[in-house]
């Protein structure tokens, strides 16, 4: 399991990765000990491509606020994702595919509509920015956040959406 890959979302949901370092099985583990605890209601696993673009969850995608999330939409728009709630037995699970992510975290949060704010730039720099952790940020509070501040172009695109992002300098 890694860290980067566990994102609690709020209204009892937590997202997980299913990356190169956070397995399957681990997602069942922790889902079970989450509902057994009574501390989640529901657990979707995103299910993550194998390729160089991303690490883990957080660096694709980050809830900024209520209803604002930052994404890298070249990996996120190919992220599967499936639900688990509760069973009938312990143990047991309510499993089902979704349609997308953005539509379960949606759906999750009880939210008509989720505002996307993707990495910043063109092509070269949404890239770059990528590359740099620009959607790898510290939710403080809902609607404040913690940021590289190299990360310009994202940045200027989280403050014109109305999110209060405290830069920091960081290589």
């Amino acid at each position: 399991l890694e860290g980067g890959d566990v994102l609690p979302i709020g209204q009892g949901t937590v997202l997980i990765g299913m990356s190169e370092r956070t397995q399957g099985s681990m997602i069942e583990q922790i889902a079970d000990a989450l509902f057994t605890q009574g501390s989640a209601e529901r657990v979707i696993a995103c299910v993550m491509t194998r390729d160089r673009a991303h690490m883990h969850l957080d660096t694709v995608f980050t809830l900024l606020d209520r209803d604002k999330v930052t994404i890298f939409p070249k990996v996120v728009n190919q992220i599967r994702p499936i639900s688990l709630r509760p069973g009938k037995k312990a143990g047991d699970f309510d499993v089902r595919a979704e349609k997308d992510l953005l539509t379960a975290v949606a759906d999750a949060l009880h939210l008509k509509h989720l505002t996307m704010i993707e990495t910043g730039g063109d092509q070269y720099q949404m890239e770059r920015e990528q590359w740099d952790d620009a959607n790898n940020t510290l939710a403080l509070e809902p609607g404040v956040i913690v940021s590289y501040e190299r990360n310009t172009h994202t940045i200027a695109k989280m403050r014109q959406a109305g999110i209060e992002v405290i830069s920091i300098p960081g290589f």
